[in-house]
């Protein structure tokens, strides 16, 4: 039984386990060496696998487009193989055993490099950590979610009391001003840009639920959406062939219990209740700076806004199509696009309060 140990990135983004061993190249080629193992490297680090093979350790120099695959037993042993490395069953199933560069280089329990919320650089944190300490490392006071990535895939309330396991390389903190919908969008496209095409409930399935929640954030959701999420992910949790397709199912499933109410808001009451979607945006022209100029009125050509001359401008949402050309146009900073917070504006032209 042979011992493989994975140093490619499961994000790009996040290469904590390559950040790991380049803190000490030598140790690394040397103790793999010691322990007859193989070893998973990036195709464009060259100079890594070199040092390695140059020490009669065999290593398979793999593809960096993507990076859960790598993450799964049965997939790298066909790489290994010569074969693409695409899984046949979910991570266990293979005689070898994998075993993720970080955690073998630095210990199981040891503290863990995460990357959190985007930066470019990780930073160290326990392996057991509660949820307010990862809102605090992001740096997110008005905190609402904590998402561990793959292969965690964890989506968790930021008012959780318990303690978290860090098994991810990546961690996001969403405050208010985030949509989970959209951020939801957001993590099922980074699926479907790494699911293997041959199992149905994993590919398909990230591919429909994408497909909703791409539509709700574009305010073209329907009654029951919510439901339908709701349904998909338990059939794909237990039907997909490998953890790609489970792990998202998981985390869908999570967010809705979570998130329910906001996701379904979008349709049910055409609004993004965090202000983030820009499809439940408006456009609107404050009272107190339009000085009736017309400078918008001329640069609209869906007929959407009402005024003349000395008359504050009032835009008509059923027409407005959100094109953002009136905002462009005006001098006065009169016109603002708006999230969930409306300011109140005439329903119909009134005279200007205001100078030019």
């Amino acid at each position: 039984m042979a011992l493989t140990i994975n140093f490619m990135p499961a994000y790009a983004q996040a290469p904590a386990a390559l950040a790991a061993l380049k803190a000490d190249v030598d140790a690394a080629v040397r103790k793999a060496a010691a322990e007859g193992a193989r070893v998973v490297l990036p195709a464009d680090e060259p100079e890594l696998c070199d040092a390695f093979e140059a020490a009669g350790v065999a290593v398979a120099r793999a593809d960096a487009s993507f990076g859960y695959v790598y993450g799964n037993d049965t997939a790298v042993a066909r790489l290994f193989a010569g074969e693409k490395p695409i899984p046949s069953a979910v991570t266990g199933s293979a005689s070898d055993t994998l075993v993720g560069g970080e955690a073998w280089l630095r210990g199981e329990g040891a503290p863990k490099l995460v990357y959190v919320n985007g930066a470019t650089e990780p930073v160290e944190l326990p392996a057991q950590v509660s949820v307010a300490e990862l809102a605090k490392a992001a740096g997110v006071e008005d905190a609402k979610a904590v998402y561990l990535g793959f292969p965690q895939g964890d989506m968790v309330a930021a008012s959780g009391e318990g303690d978290v396991l860090l098994a991810s390389d990546v961690v996001r903190v969403f405050g208010a001003d985030c949509c989970m919908a959209d951020e939801l969008l957001r993590i099922c496209r980074e699926y479907r840009h790494e699911t293997c095409g041959h199992c149905v409930f994993g590919h398909e399935g990230s591919y429909q639920m994408a497909t909703i929640l791409e539509d709700v954030c574009h305010k073209r959701g329907k009654s029951g959406d919510l439901e339908l999420l709701q349904g998909l992910a338990p059939m794909m949790e237990g039907q997909s062939l490998c953890e790609v397709g489970r792990v998202l199912a998981k985390t869908v499933r999570q967010t809705c219990a979570l998130f329910g109410d906001e996701i379904s808001a979008h349709y049910a009451r055409k609004v993004c209740p965090a202000g983030a979607c820009d499809a439940y945006k408006t456009f609107h022209i404050l009272v107190s700076r339009c000085t009736g100029c017309g400078d918008c009125l001329d640069a609209c050509e869906d007929g959407a806004i009402m005024g003349k001359a000395n008359f504050v401008h009032v835009i008509d949402q059923r027409k407005c199509t959100q094109c953002g050309r009136c905002l462009d146009a005006c001098g006065e900073d009169a016109v603002v696009k708006a999230g969930a917070k409306k300011p109140k504006t005439p329903p119909r032209p009134i005279p200007v309060r205001r100078k030019k």
